[in-house]
């Protein structure tokens, strides 16, 4: 009887040694996801949740494999000139740092609304509640965890971002999209350069032509 025995190399053992220490198991990836959606997905949440594992630097590289890879997903699914021109803004953002000098107008002006503003009650819109809405806008703007919204008020704004899609993805949109895009290009080298990056949080498209 001739049986086949299949002998690894040091190099293909040491291979799946490696692939093995980096598998993050699934109950890991749970709780992680649980805290961020909990505390907030920022980079010191990250690195606290990350602590609580004994694999800490495993959890890192998947989450940050994770995110790269959901980039690289949705630019090859979703190709679209108002896609690419985000994704070029935010990179300027980045490369200049400008979040350092931004306020947080938008989501100051959410926090008014919910503080001040009176709004229907639920019961009057079907049970949309608008502070939750508004609070939910707030949140966001300021990457903070958020809070349970109702059922109807989750429809509500699931509806409204699909509504907001679907306008920007036709001709129309697609035509202005290029033309801040090339605005963009030719202005970014003069925001960096000429210390106004506090425009930033009050006109982050350079629409004050």
């Amino acid at each position: 009887m001739n049986a086949e025995i299949n002998i690894k190399s040091d190099d293909e053992e040491t291979l799946i040694k490696n692939k093995s220490d980096g598998i993050i198991k699934a109950h890991t990836k749970r709780s992680v996801l649980e805290y961020l959606k909990k505390n907030g997905c920022t980079h010191s949440n990250l690195e606290a949740t990350a602590r609580r594992k004994r694999d800490k630097q495993a959890v890192i590289d998947f989450i940050c494999r994770s995110s790269e890879e959901a980039e690289l997903l949705v630019n090859q699914q979703c190709e679209s000139d108002s896609l690419n021109n985000i994704n070029q803004w935010l990179q300027m953002l980045q490369r200049t740092k400008a979040s350092t000098l931004c306020e947080y107008e938008a989501a100051a002006v959410m926090n008014a609304i919910v503080r001040n503003e009176t709004q229907p009650k639920p019961e009057q819109l079907g049970g949309i509640n608008l502070t939750q809405a508004y609070g939910f806008l707030e949140n966001a703007l300021i990457g903070q965890p958020q809070k349970k919204l109702s059922a109807a008020s989750k429809a509500f704004l699931c509806r409204e971002i699909e509504l907001l899609i679907a306008e920007a993805n036709n001709d129309r949109s697609d035509d202005e999209s290029r033309q801040m895009g090339a605005d963009l290009y030719d202005r970014q080298f003069k925001y960096s350069s000429e210390g106004a990056l506090y425009n930033f949080s009050l006109n982050p498209l350079f629409l004050d032509k």
